[in-house]
């Protein structure tokens, strides 16, 4: 009888933690990970507004889409509406959620979510959550964006 409750408590215990470790973030390949570090610095200077984003991760076929354009964009166009918005505004905060990084070859897709707060001028702050797609193609040792989209996930 002892033996049985050992047996069902550690089977419990097991099945406890592996649940735990299920909900931890994703375990990636070397690869993954550095497709996913560009993603992350990528933001880091978007948000400093420091002139590296898009220009030094853009791969020269970039193609850029959202809700916000009309139609999709190259790097260039990419290149001077970040430049105008960046006069506009400031980012406060974000956070960034990846989802999934697929790879094959040289190329990665990389979906996350973006959780970002805004602000215009002296205006309240806009909050707002995105879903992005992303896809990045290996030159060298490097990872550019090929791709851009993301749309809303406001109500």
């Amino acid at each position: 009888m002892q033996t049985k409750f050992l047996t069902a408590s550690a089977a419990l215990f097991l099945m406890g933690a592996a649940q735990v470790a299920h909900a931890q973030m994703p375990t990636w390949s070397a690869e993954q990970a550095a497709a996913w570090k560009v993603i992350e610095q990528s933001w880091v200077d978007d948000v400093a507004q420091n002139g590296k984003w898009p220009a030094d991760y853009a791969d020269p076929q970039m193609v850029v889409w959202s809700s916000e354009y009309a139609g999709p964009r190259g790097k260039d166009s990419a290149i001077r509406w970040t430049k105008f918005q960046n006069g506009q505004g400031k980012t406060l905060q974000y956070e960034l959620s990846p989802q999934s990084i697929s790879l094959s070859g040289n190329t990665a897709v990389v979906t996350y979510a973006l959780t970002i707060v805004t602000q215009r001028g002296t205006e309240k702050p806009d909050w707002s959550k995105e879903a992005i797609v992303e896809t990045l193609v290996r030159s060298g040792s490097n990872w550019k964006f090929l791709s851009s989209t993301s749309f809303s996930l406001d109500k």
